[in-house]
């Protein structure tokens, strides 16, 4: 029965990656592409023994939006993004999207490969993401620029991560993550690792227009710490 099961995923996995493959030339707006990556997520969360309890789910717009997370663990990006429940997709670093099978899934799903160490390549990615947004897709950000392994709650933000709200006029959703350094943290995989997931109430053009970039992530970063 386990064999079954296991080569059930396995096959699974691979209709994913061969789906992944063959649309990574169409648009990254489609629904039954997300679907897929939630059924994905949910082995992940299987595979890491991994429990997520999500709150303010009613919070997430019906529009599109960008979500605004802390970061501390790899696994950050995959608990946001199941919670959602929505067409989305996501901006990280370039580095981790140079491996074969990621890179597909990068163009499949709209993914940004944020260059952090050429100013004038990021700033195109950022205009690529934007211009995503007007065309219907949700991004989620981690706009510390990277993982938090330090004891403090969050790090201090790239306000340049603002500008994806600020230039679109879509909503802002703040989102806190608890828990995840538990993957980090833990001696072995049969400890399960729980999570909380809090999603905000979003804030909406008319709230954050009148605040300059600064201004917003502040006030953004206190409304995720908070909960930590």
């Amino acid at each position: 029965a386990i064999l079954s099961i296991i080569l059930a995923i396995l096959s699974y996995l691979l209709f994913v990656i061969i789906f992944v493959e063959a649309n990574k030339k169409t648009k990254p707006t489609g629904k039954f592409r997300y679907k897929l990556a939630r059924d994905v997520v949910r082995i992940i969360f299987m595979i890491t023994n991994t429990k997520v309890e999500y709150v303010g789910k009613e919070n997430v717009p019906n529009e599109t939006f960008v979500c605004y997370a802390n970061h501390k663990s790899a696994m950050d990006v995959f608990l946001t993004h199941y919670g959602l429940n929505s067409v989305c997709s996501v901006i990280g670093k370039k580095s981790l999207f140079k491996y074969p099978v990621i890179k597909d899934f990068q163009y499949t799903f709209g993914c940004i490969a944020l260059d952090r160490e050429n100013d004038r390549a990021a700033a195109k990615n950022m205009i690529e993401a934007m211009r995503n947004i007007k065309n219907g897709l949700s991004y989620i950000i981690f706009p510390e620029g990277t993982r938090n392994k330090t004891e403090e709650g969050v790090l201090k933000a790239r306000e340049g991560a603002f500008k994806l709200v600020t230039k679109t006029g879509v909503p802002l959703l703040p989102c806190t993550i608890i828990g995840s350094e538990g993957y980090s943290k833990r001696k072995t995989i049969f400890k399960r690792v729980k999570v909380k997931v809090i999603f905000h109430k979003p804030i909406y053009s008319e709230e954050y227009m009148q605040f300059n970039t600064t201004e917003i992530s502040n006030q953004v970063m206190e409304i995720i710490k908070k909960d930590l």
